[in-house]
């Protein structure tokens, strides 16, 4: 079972699951978009290559952040296609942090806020392909003076450390808005039997990782 958490910054994705894995050696965590195989990122680069064409040909030039973007994002599917097929066998649960549902929603909003979108036939093939490979979504949230008081304090520094709460509140907003669409989206491709939960983390850490570990079993389940 392939399974994505998902929520703005300050949320608690990386903590719960590191929490739950360590209570459970089934669920898998550390596989996202970053730290992939040099051999899968070249593979992601050579298929992207007509995309970057044709987007500077209409000139839509696409940005270099938002390219390496796209080439990690084939290169998690790559990857995560042979570890779904040992998962299967196993009976693990894959548990992304920083997956396809992330991924396309910061693409578009970081072309949005440019006046652009993301190439429609990459988006629509990204979507199509993920939704065969993902199983279930888990939103993450907590209040936003919550989120906020979690990014000024935690140890791995955010960009939005220093903003007004007024400015973190519209960064959440924004993120919450774009999951909301690339979720339905992958809900929607006929093959998909996508499930999406919610979880929220404004509570006691070991009180909000034993409604993760109940919900993961759940769908692992089929319930």
């Amino acid at each position: 079972m392939v399974v994505e958490l998902v929520g703005p910054a300050g949320a608690g994705k990386s903590t719960l699951a590191q929490n739950v894995h360590r209570a459970d050696s089934n669920v898998h965590v550390g596989l996202s978009i970053w730290g992939l195989p040099r051999r899968r990122l070249v593979s992601g680069a050579i298929a992207l290559v007509p995309t970057v064409i044709v987007a500077a040909v209409r000139k839509r030039r696409l940005r270099w952040r938002e390219i390496a973007q796209m080439i990690r994002l084939d290169a998690l599917r790559r990857t995560l296609r042979r570890a779904k097929k040992a998962g299967k066998r196993g009976g693990t649960t894959i548990l992304l942090d920083e997956g396809p549902v992330f991924a396309i929603s910061s693409l578009d909003l970081a072309i949005a806020q440019r006046g652009g979108k993301v190439p429609d036939k990459w988006r629509r093939r990204a979507i199509a392909r993920w939704a065969r490979l993902l199983d279930t979504v888990i939103l993450i949230d907590a209040p936003d003076t919550k989120l906020a008081d979690r990014i000024r304090t935690r140890a791995k520094q955010h960009r939005m450390a220093k903003r007004s709460d007024v400015a973190i509140q519209r960064f959440a907003k924004g993120f919450r808005n774009a999951f909301a669409r690339v979720t339905g989206d992958l809900a929607r491709i006929d093959e998909s039997q996508l499930i999406v939960d919610r979880i929220r983390t404004d509570g006691r850490l070991d009180r909000s990782a034993e409604r993760l570990r109940a919900t993961l079993a759940r769908h692992r389940n089929g319930h």
